[in-house]
């Protein structure tokens, strides 16, 4: 009946699907006979420019990769030209990326070739748009207006900004009981600039802490270097290090490229030891038990384990227990385990099962889900390893 009455109107189903993937959403009756011939049109490139799908063109497309994550997939995001302006709509999937696309197409296809061919990222891949959007992103650079905790705040010129970081002075003299205050800027911790003495005088501070009388050590190490103890945060604690430790560059994720800038550049260059990032959950939990499942037996102990990143082998598994692990949702990169994954679970060649409090989308793909309480993931594991001890189901 529904194939008959659209045919009467000129449009097949196949055609109403094709053209609602085209125009984002359902027909109206009295659209069916303009929507047809826009089709048709479409289809032998007649369209006029005011027809065509701006965001399907090449010129309007980035290919970059994703920062929501660690993972750094690629994404090919989705630009719509306002005279100077380029907005950005979409992002989906970089077809030439091996993160996303099984297999990748190759480096020197076309991008005009490639414009219309999306591949699927995470949510929290295409949740990019309300990152780069976001009304309370922070864009200037900002500067306390008032006294500690009063959150008051005034924005600032870049180039100012970074001559009062790099010059300090009495840069609050705005704020009522700071006016005369001093903040050091870079210069002023900047002092130490010889490696030769940075190094000499780093291997003789931490031979105090290896010295029985640490008070006579230290003051040794004050005579040897007494034309460089200027340099130093404290002469009489040695182990603090040189005023350039005062800086400390601490960042949020750091991988590749950038984490080999950030050490050389202040490690090297600058000379302070206090450089550190921030890890997550997901990633914590994936080193150690990285480290643990490579761990080996030696000399009566388990030792040697390395930090890395393992991934399961989605697409040779037989069995998966999925435990908290929103394997369909927003789970750890890259999102081509997911491809490698649901055509064995369609032809039935892998099981899975999903552990979970919420009916996730894996689980909606599971042969098996268990609604676990939550909190009671320790029990459940516990009662696992209890089974098959019991009944001896390891391997001796």
């Amino acid at each position: 009946m529904e194939d008959k009455k659209n045919n009467e109107n000129g449009l097949s189903r196949r055609d109403f699907v094709k053209c609602s993937a085209m125009l984002g959403g359902a027909l109206l009756a009295s659209q069916v006979e303009w929507a047809t011939d826009l089709m048709r049109r479409a289809e032998a490139n007649l369209l006029t420019p005011e027809e065509e799908y701006e965001l399907i063109k090449a010129e309007n497309t980035l290919y970059t990769a994703c920062l929501q994550c660690n993972t750094g997939c690629g994404i090919k995001v989705k630009f719509y030209r306002d005279k100077d302006k380029a907005i950005a709509l979409k992002i989906d999937g970089n077809p030439y990326n091996p993160f996303v696309a099984v297999p990748h197409h190759p480096y020197n296809a076309s991008p005009f070739q490639m414009n219309t061919v999306d591949m699927a990222i995470c949510p929290k891949g295409q949740a990019g748009i309300q990152t780069v959007y976001d009304p309370y992103r922070i864009t200037k650079v900002i500067k306390r207006a008032g006294k500690r905790g009063e959150g008051k705040w005034m924005t600032l010129p870049f180039d100012q900004a970074i001559d009062e970081i790099v010059n300090g002075g009495k840069l609050f003299s705005h704020v009522p009981g700071e006016e005369n205050r001093e903040v050091h800027g870079l210069k002023d911790i900047y002092v130490l600039r010889d490696p030769k003495i940075a190094k000499e005088m780093a291997a003789d501070a931490t031979a105090i802490s290896k010295a029985k009388d640490k008070k006579k050590a230290v003051e040794e190490f004050k005579a040897k270097h007494a034309s460089n103890l200027h340099y130093l945060i404290d002469p009489d604690h040695p182990d603090l290090g040189p005023k350039n430790n005062q800086m400390v560059y601490f960042w949020g994720r750091l991988k590749g490229g950038r984490s080999d800038f950030g050490a050389r550049f202040f490690n090297d260059y600058f000379g302070t030891v206090n450089t550190h990032g921030h890890t997550t959950v997901c990633q914590g939990s994936l080193y150690f038990t990285c480290k643990a499942l490579s761990e080996q037996y030696e000399y009566n102990k388990f030792t040697g384990g390395v930090k890395f990143y393992w991934q399961g082998d989605f697409e040779n598994s037989e069995y998966i227990l999925s435990v908290g692990s929103n394997l369909f949702d927003a789970n750890y990169g890259p999102p081509n385990r997911n491809v490698r994954l649901v055509p064995n679970l369609v032809e039935g060649k892998t099981k899975l099962t999903v552990v979970d409090p919420r009916f996730n989308k894996a689980a909606a793909k599971a042969n098996r889900y268990l609604p676990i309480n939550p909190g009671t993931d320790a029990a459940f594991f516990a009662g696992i390893i209890q089974w098959i001890i019991k009944n001896k189901r390891y391997n001796e």
